[in-house]
């Protein structure tokens, strides 16, 4: 399937931009406390940029975890029926998160870009809509991860339905 090709090496840029995160979340926490506590000059930009990079990582993290599957999810019907029922439960599941991907995409996105102009507190000249982008990039993804999950699960069912 074409569509698992790319959402393999999205994947793989999605790894690097999860470890890229951590790695900046976790210099401008080490910044913040060298500092605060040795150098007694706290930096006020460490603070806002860890608390971005720190919803960053949330949300590519979100898109990853919806990928592979390791999200937390309630499986109650799954285990209390089997078969062609059970399978039918997770595609409508997967229904019903691809139209809650698409709102978020649709409120996300304008939301992100009227807020390029509004300055961030402790740096002015950076825009918010910079930071407010990982929702709609982690909902674009989750959308294209979606679509690969609900075409394979249709044609698991339409394999068990011509048995």
């Amino acid at each position: 399937m074409v569509l698992t090709a790319v959402n393999d090496k999205i994947i793989k840029g999605l790894n690097v931009a999860i470890v890229g995160a951590m790695a900046l979340l976790t210099l401008c926490i080490a910044l913040q406390i060298l500092n605060r506590f040795i150098f007694k000059i706290p930096m006020t930009w460490t603070e806002e940029f860890a608390r971005y990079f720190f919803v960053w990582l949330g949300m590519l993290g979100s898109a990853k975890a919806f990928r592979e599957h390791s999200h937390i999810f309630v499986d109650i019907i799954e285990v209390a029926v089997k078969g062609r029922i059970s399978k039918i439960c997770a595609l409508l599941a997967d229904l019903f998160c691809m139209v809650f991907f698409i709102t978020l995409l649709r409120v996300s996105l304008p939301w992100a870009v009227n807020n390029f102009d509004t300055g961030t507190e402790s740096i002015p000249e950076w825009g918010l809509g910079y930071f407010y982008l990982c929702i709609p990039i982690a909902a674009m993804l989750m959308i294209l991860f979606g679509i690969e999950n609900l075409a394979l699960r249709a044609k698991a069912l339409a394999a068990e339905g011509g048995e």
